[in-house]
């Protein structure tokens, strides 16, 4: 091989590194949904939350959304593990209240 055959490989791995990843979507409307997908940014594997549309006018991704680090993502599963676990708690609570 030569230097720029190596320069290229090395390109595409690094580009195969980077490539994001869908780790799943929510329909959030007719036109949007919710788009999860581990990014690299800058050299930082990150978690993006992104609300995309479908409409007649825009297709694409917009400014809706947020990005975890992944040196967060286990504290921010956590966070929805315990939000989970309080509104269960809260909906048996609202049923035995109308059970009464």
């Amino acid at each position: 091989m030569n230097e720029t055959t190596d320069k290229a490989t090395e390109e595409g791995e690094e580009a195969v590194r980077q490539k994001d990843i869908k780790l799943g979507e929510i329909k959030l409307r007719e036109d949007s949904v919710l788009v999860i997908k581990k990014t690299n940014y800058k050299g930082h594997d990150r978690v993006d939350f992104r609300v995309w549309k479908n409409s007649a006018t825009y297709k694409g991704p917009t400014k809706q959304g947020f990005v975890v680090s992944m040196d967060k993502v286990d504290e921010f599963i956590k966070i929805v593990e315990g939000m989970k676990k309080k509104l269960q708690a809260k909906k048996k609570l609202k049923k035995a209240k109308m059970g009464k």
